[in-house]
Order: C-alpha cells, then sequence, then structure tokens
C-alpha cells in the first residue's frame, strides 16, 4: 500500500513538472484560455482536451474567489484571479479613481459634446439590449434639449439623462431593495410599460445558478453591493460592479428595462465607491450589439458550462474587465482631442473664456449649426441658471453668437464668421474624435 502510495505521489509530481501542463498553467494566468484554446497547445501524456481542461480547472480552483452563495444555488459559482486580471483590475481602480487626472479632466471638460457622446453611447448599448431601436441622434437631441420627449422611449430617455446626473447623491446611500426599485420606478415614471419594448431573448442560464424571483436577484445585488471588512478582499469593486451588472444582463429582475437600471446602478456604486469615471464608460453584453461575436459565444459557452468543478466565472470577469480598459483608452484619446481643442479655442480670440464658455464653442465645433439652450448647459456644469445664462450673454455680447427665438426660449448659435472658423477648427484639433 506503502509503495503505491509512493508511485501515485510521483506520478503527481512528475505531471506537476511537466512542461507542457506549465505552459498551459502560465497561458491561463496571463490572457484568457478557453476550452477551444487547447487545440494550439501539446497536452500531457495521457490526457485528452477533455481531461487536460478538467486537470487545469481543478489546479486553478485551488486559488479560486467563490462568488458570496446564494441559498437557491446548488453548484460553485467562482473565478481566479489571474495575474492578468488582477493587474487589468488594478489599472482600472487607478485611472478610474475620484482626483486622478482622468477624473480631473473629465470634471474640466464634462461640458462638451465631445464627451457628453460617451453617455449617450452608454444609454444607446443599453436600449439596445433590451430591444429598443433608437438611433444615436434621437438620442442625443433629447439629451441636448432640442426634442420634447413625446413617445414613451422618449419619456424613458429623459428620465435617463435626471437619474443619471444625481448619481452622486445617490452614491452615499445604502444599496437596498428600495434604492434599486427606486431606480426602475424613477425610469418609468410617466410611461406607459405596457408601450415599451421588451428584449426578444436573454441567454440560457443553468438552473443551479439562477435566482427564482426578482426578490432573490435584488437579494443578491444588495449583498455584493455591500465592500465589509473581513470579506474575501480579492473580490474588490470592479469584479462586484460587473458581477452585480451580469444579473441585470440576464435575468428578469423588473418587468422591463432592466439594462437600463443596471447601468444605473453601476453608475451609483461607481460614485460610492470613488470611481466616478466608470460612469462615462459604455458597456454591452453578449449577444447584444458589437459583442455578438464567436470570441463572446466562446466566453459564454466557456463560464455557463460545468464541467465537473462549478463555474468559472474567470473569462467572463477577464472580458468585461478588457472591455472596459478598452473604453477608458477610447475616452483618453477623446480628453486629449479636447484638450487640444481647448488649447486652440483659447488661442483665437482674443479675451479670455472660462472653461464653461470653451464648451460652447467646442459644441459649436462639433455642430456647426447646431442652437444651443441654457438649460441643458446649467444641468451639465450643475451651476445657478443665472451663471450659464451669462455664459451666453457673454460669448454674444464679444460677437461669437447670435441669439434667436425658437417657440417661447431663446436659443443660441454661431455667428457666420464664428460657425467658418470652427468648422475648420474642429477638423484640425479633434482629429480621431
Amino acid at each position: 500500500m506503502q509503495e503505491r502510495s509512493e508511485c501515485a505521489k510521483n506520478e503527481i509530481l512528475t505531471l506537476m513538472n511537466d512542461e507542457r501542463l506549465r505552459r498551459l498553467r502560465a497561458a491561463s494566468d496571463s490572457g484568457l484560455l478557453l476550452y477551444d484554446d487547447l487545440d494550439d497547445y501539446e497536452l500531457p501524456d495521457g490526457y485528452d482536451k477533455d481531461g487536460t481542461w478538467k486537470l487545469l480547472t481543478a489546479i486553478r480552483k485551488q486559488a479560486a474567489v467563490f462568488m458570496p452563495n446564494e441559498p437557491y444555488r446548488t453548484a460553485d459559482c467562482w473565478f481566479v484571479t489571474t495575474t492578468a486580471l488582477s493587474f487589468d483590475s488594478k489599472m482600472l481602480e487607478i485611472r478610474c479613481k475620484a482626483g486622478y487626472p482622468l477624473d480631473r479632466d473629465i470634471d474640466v471638460l464634462k461640458g462638451s459634446p465631445f464627451l457628453t457622446r460617451s453617455i449617450e453611447r452608454t444609454l444607446a448599448r443599453a436600449l439596445e439590449a433590451e430591444g429598443a431601436d433608437v438611433s444615436d441622434g434621437r438620442i442625443h437631441d433629447i439629451f441636448a434639449a432640442r426634442r420634447t420627449p413625446r413617445t414613451p422611449l422618449d419619456r424613458v430617455i429623459g428620465n435617463y439623462i435626471e437619474i443619471s446626473r444625481e448619481a452622486d447623491s445617490l452614491g452615499v446611500r445604502e444599496i437596498t431593495h428600495g434604492l434599486i426599485e427606486t431606480l426602475y420606478y424613477r425610469l418609468v415614471d410617466g410611461v406607459d410599460v405596457s408601450l415599451l419594448p421588451r428584449r426578444e431573448k436573454l441567454c440560457p442560464i443553468d438552473d443551479r445558478i439562477s435566482p427564482p424571483d426578482s426578490k432573490a436577484c435584488l437579494d443578491a445585488i444588495c449583498h455584493l453591493a455591500q465592500l465589509e471588512e473581513g470579506e474575501e478582499r480579492r473580490f474588490g469593486p470592479i469584479q462586484r460592479i460587473i458581477n452585480i451588472t451580469w444579473y441585470f444582463w440576464n435575468f428578469e429582475v423588473f418587468p422591463c428595462l432592466n439594462s437600463l437600471v443596471g447601468v444605473l446602478l453601476r453608475n451609483v456604486l461607481a460614485a460610492k465607491w470613488g470611481f466616478p469615471v466608470l460612469s462615462w464608460v459604455p458597456v454591452g453584453y453578449y449577444p447584444f450589439g458589437s459583442l455578438n461575436t464567436p470570441l463572446m459565444k466562446s466566453v459564454f459557452e466557456s463560464w455557463s458550462v460545468d464541467r465537473g468543478f462549478g463555474f468559472d466565472f474567470t473569462s467572463y470577469f477577464f472580458m468585461y474587465t478588457k472591455f472596459y480598459l478598452n473604453e477608458i483608452d477610447r475616452l483618453e484619446e477623446t480628453i486629449d482631442g479636447l484638450k487640444r481643442l481647448n488649447d486652440r479655442i483659447g488661442t483665437m480670440f482674443d479675451f479670455p473664456m472660462n472653461d464653461r464658455q470653451k464648451s460652447i464653442i467646442s459644441a459649436l465645433c462639433k455642430e456647426p449649426d447646431a442652437a444651443l439652450r441654457i438649460g441643458p448647459h446649467q444641468r451639465t456644469f450643475d451651476v445657478a441658471y443665472a451663471t450659464a445664462r451669462a455664459d451666453f450673454l457673454e460669448l454674444e455680447r464679444r460677437g461669437c453668437l447670435v441669439r434667436e427665438h425658437e417657440g417661447r426660449a431663446f436659443v443660441f448659435k454661431a455667428c457666420p464668421a464664428l460657425r467658418k472658423r470652427v468648422m475648420s477648427l474642429g477638423d484640425a484639433a479633434t482629429g480621431v474624435l
């Protein structure tokens, strides 16, 4: 018996030192390794593809972080904080942190339409997931108050804008059923929900991990939203936010508009945990839109199949962390372009401008024929109406803007001379925007 045990131990040690297994372990730690990727590797002797995958999963699970257990769940749900995932998550935390460079830049440039398009894209992707066919132009017009909400969907978009502006104040509250339900009911305020589109399909989720009802979903979400001392520290805020939005993409927590509620709650959590930049980043979900790709399908099949060791969400967290990082890169490119644009605006006029006034000029660089209103400008910068009005009147006095009536309201447009200048200025300064 002892001899047999010694042989078994030696076999295990030999296998663990196998160069082919080491390469696979390194690949799964430094990037995304899916089941089908094993076709590209030499496998250890005596192991086929299924056997190698089970072996690799069993080894990785020893370092797993188990997601909060729910009473209805009958299988493990876990992920591994690989080197790549840990690094990417930390990069997201650093780049999105309050008071850090990107946050400071956004605070200065947030009134620019080049930047607010990030918020509009976020809403567009969430509506897409809900089966709503809404053009980016229509969303932009409601954001800019150029279109009076007439349809139920218009009203939802308007409600979303208003709630989005309150993320900071909502972020000081405890995340409870009541707060999440408030997001939903405010989103559908004044709307006949029977007239709203419904998403036609959801990815099939194994019954062993599917919450049985809305209450179970909300219980799980509220539990994940608690960053308490003594909990698993490797399950950090970025992974929690990704996991929380997973419920809204995959389940019908509310009768409709779940994806929008999920994004709004993400923004509240981003403010609550000190990562405000994250709320400027669009995100989508397989099988909707640009994420409906063979790779995303493989990622979904990887975490949604239990090969005997529970459900490994590592690939899901890895991919969504990468998506966020890619969008942060895109946001930074936009910021760099806006800085160049603001520098050009500052030098082309012979009088000083504040940052809010520069945003007005940059809006005209984006849309030279735009009719700008005081209200959206006031709400964007969170200033008194008189302050926002003074920004426009000073530019009118300096001969940059002309004031016109549109119904009962005043709108401001570029004067002919400014229009010519900003058209060339926008093209030259922004480049990639």
